[in-house]
């Protein structure tokens, strides 16, 4: 097309349109494309800080900021009838040229999708110089003042002064020599950086007429990746050993409100307090515990480690006798009992939880909450200070009803259940456990309801350990992903296999059908998954700092400790029993529906289990 066919065609209009690559892939292409086809019908957001410039009497140049969107792929530039003047654009900025002196002219700057779709666009105005009036070739001044502040090992911000040029119109932010944005901001953060790693940051400016400076440039060095030394508790040590039953006390070094408890490297729970009574166990067994202090974002310590040994039957004292409740409130428990001649105390527990010591032959058990069955337990001590593996009895405190038979009464206490069930599954915790198990054994029987009795199954061991019947006998000991027991018991270990599909909400754990609450997605090739579904079913314990949007997974069987960010593609391990750590760059996590999604891959292959994918029938499969 000649020179004037050309002018003739685009004058006056002219449009554009900009999309960005990115992500990278792992499963790869033609099902990639399929899983993302409707997140890329919808239509990119628009750019943003359009200016046009003359730059002489031919050339007008057009500047923008990219739109943030993960579907973004280029621009385009079109006139008013749609006519494309110019296609796939990958950069900020484009001149135009061919054009008439002293001429005005509407351009339309239109964003565009992988699948083609493109925004309505941004329409801006400009006019060629006349060619009699002087070209501005003087570029604007540069800025001043430029620094780094909160500099970290994955990001570090710079700060500026611009100038006072009069007809100055952006910054250009460059980094290693690519431009990463033009704004009109004094300051810009790089993020997803490389620990210990030597960047070069320059910033140029440029006018309203297109003319750049030279830039100004500072080098900048990412701070080391280094572990996070949780200090130990101090003065560990057990206190009481029974038959069925060893404490522990501690003191929490300075910082430190919380610590783990295992037992035989099993996580029990956290304790906000300084000492724990680990109920259940089997007489004449030698056990490990180990006290971790807990960091408020979920760093652990190494751990101090103890051991004991349960006395045997042959040491008993006599227990009490007719053990039963006297009277209750919804706050409280009054229990009455009658103690043997041999004992000179009695301890009372209420749902393995140490409430109080007494001579007496009554106890009142307060600050219960209401509406809740407790397991309540008598253990007598005698001269020589034996404990008793005790006397039990269930009792419910005052104040909930389950009375209602109506459908909607019904589906109020089925949410209800269903709620406190996911609130025990994301905490682990065995107060949460409780709740749930007694607001689902208030259920009319029925599927739903035995749905959720087994999901709370699922969870018991992790959430308040080892399961006991009153006499004692009955064991439940889980180390090192692996599962023992008596034949009495149910047993639950870490999953060994997985199916998902991209797309289904449901998937299958060891052959058994579960509903997800996020189904996996595959985002610019890579399958996104929920991060607590996979990562706690391969040993990880989760937790999340709103805060910060920190992702910190412990697994106490090896040590391995995971840190993620959402929005950041920096993997932080650390491998606590043999003081290495490593970082590498991967897919930034995303939240999606309230649902955390991470690379699946990555929390697969740290647990060492094996993922293949499906294409014929777009299952991914996971493997120990």
């Amino acid at each position: 097309m000649n020179k004037k066919r050309l002018r003739q065609w685009m004058a006056p209009f002219a449009t554009a349109t900009l999309i960005l690559n990115t992500g990278y892939g792992i499963w790869g292409e033609t099902e990639a494309l399929a899983s993302q086809s409707a997140a890329l019908s919808v239509a990119p957001a628009e750019v943003s800080n359009l200016n046009a410039a003359a730059l002489d009497t031919t050339r007008v140049n057009l500047s923008w900021t990219n739109p943030a969107d993960i579907n973004f792929d280029h621009v385009q530039v079109v006139g008013v009838s749609n006519d494309v003047y110019v296609d796939n654009i990958r950069s900020n900025s484009y001149t135009l040229s061919g054009l008439q002196p002293n001429t005005s002219y509407t351009f339309r700057v239109k964003t565009v999708n992988k699948s083609g779709n493109g925004s309505p666009g941004t329409i801006i105005q400009a006019k060629t110089a006349s060619a009699d009036a002087p070209v501005d070739k003087t570029p604007p001044g540069e800025v001043s003042g430029l620094s780094v502040a909160n500099l970290g090992y994955n990001a570090f911000t710079v700060n500026y002064i611009m100038p006072k040029d009069a007809d100055l119109s952006q910054a250009i932010i460059y980094l290693n020599g690519r431009e990463m944005q033009r704004t009109t901001g004094t300051s810009y953060t790089f993020s997803g950086l490389i620990a210990s790693t030597n960047y070069n940051v320059t910033i140029r400016t440029i006018d309203k007429s297109g003319n750049i400076s030279g830039g100004i440039s500072i080098p900048v060095t990412t701070s080391a990746l280094t572990v996070d030394t949780v200090p130990e508790v101090t003065g560990a040590s057990v206190t009481s050993v029974n038959n069925y039953s060893v404490t522990v006390s501690w003191t929490r070094p300075s910082g430190i409100s919380t610590v783990s408890l295992y037992r035989d490297g099993s996580l029990i729970t956290d304790s906000t307090g300084t000492s724990y009574t680990f109920n259940n166990l089997s007489s004449n067994t030698s056990y490990s515990f180990t006290i971790k202090s807990k960091r408020s974002t979920g760093a652990l310590s190494s751990g101090v480690r103890l051991t004991a040994t349960t006395n045997s039957t042959s040491s008993n004292s006599s227990e009490v006798s007719n053990l039963d409740v006297d009277s209750k409130s919804d706050t409280w428990i009054k229990i009455t009992y009658d103690m043997p001649s041999s004992a000179e105390k009695v301890k009372i527990y209420a749902d393995g939880d140490y409430k109080g010591t007494t001579s007496s032959e009554s106890y009142k058990i307060t600050g219960l909450r209401e509406g809740r069955w407790y397991e309540i337990k008598v253990t007598t001590v005698n001269s020589s200070g034996r404990e008793s593996s005790g006397v039990e009895v269930s009792e419910r405190t005052d104040g909930y009803s389950s009375s209602s038979s109506s459908s909607s009464s019904y589906s109020s206490n089925y949410e209800k259940a269903r709620d406190l069930m996911r609130i025990a599954e994301n905490s682990l915790n065995a107060s949460d456990w409780r709740s749930a198990r007694d607001v689902i054994s208030d259920l009319p029987s029925g599927t739903r309801k035995s749905d959720l009795l087994d999901r709370l199954e699922a969870i018991r061991n992790r959430a308040i350990g080892t399961s006991s019947s009153s006499s004692g006998t009955s064991t439940t000991t889980t180390t090192s992903g692996t599962t023992s027991s008596n034949s009495n018991n149910v047993v639950s270990s870490y999953s060994t296999s997985f199916t998902l599909t991209p797309g289904a909400k449901t998937a299958y754990v060891d052959g058994r059908a579960t509903t997800m609450a996020q189904a996996p997605r595959i985002i610019n090739g890579v399958t996104m998954v929920p991060l607590r579904f996979i990562s706690e079913r391969v040993g990880y314990q989760v937790n999340y700092d709103k805060a910060t949007k920190k992702i910190i997974m412990n697994r106490p069987d090896d040590g391995k400790q995971v840190v993620l960010q959402v929005k950041n593609s920096t993997l932080a391990v650390y491998e606590l029993n043999n003081s290495r750590n490593y970082s590498t760059n991967i897919t930034a996590p995303i939240i999606v529906n309230g649902s955390t999604l991470v690379p699946l891959r990555v929390i697969s292959e740290l647990s060492g289990y094996l993922v293949n994918y499906n294409a014929a029938s777009k299952q991914i499969t996971i493997k120990k």
